[in-house]
């Protein structure tokens, strides 16, 4: 049986991940990339390593407009509040 294909008269949104991977410890069960915090967190030179990859994927996502934004990890708590307010700027 031959199926339709779909029509899309705009874009999908889009739902954006964001991964903490660092934690107060590691959990003997946990599976995620996480690792536990030693010293103070990169937050700054995460922060570019983050602005860097959403740079390389704006031409596949360009005029799609983000619905959602999910942070998990790791312990999203470790990192300051200054983070996060540096991160959505750098999204918006």
């Amino acid at each position: 049986m031959d199926w339709p294909k779909p029509v899309f008269t705009a874009l999908p949104p889009l739902s954006l991940y964001v991964h903490v991977p660092w934690c107060v410890r590691k959990c003997p069960y946990c599976d995620f990339n996480s690792h536990e915090q030693s010293g103070d967190l990169p937050e700054q030179s995460y922060l570019q390593a983050l602005q860097s990859d959403l740079e390389l994927s704006l031409p596949l996502i360009w005029g799609r407009p983000i619905v959602s934004i999910f942070i998990g990890g790791g312990t999203p708590s470790l990192l300051r509040g200054q983070f996060y307010h540096e991160l959505l700027s750098m999204i918006r």
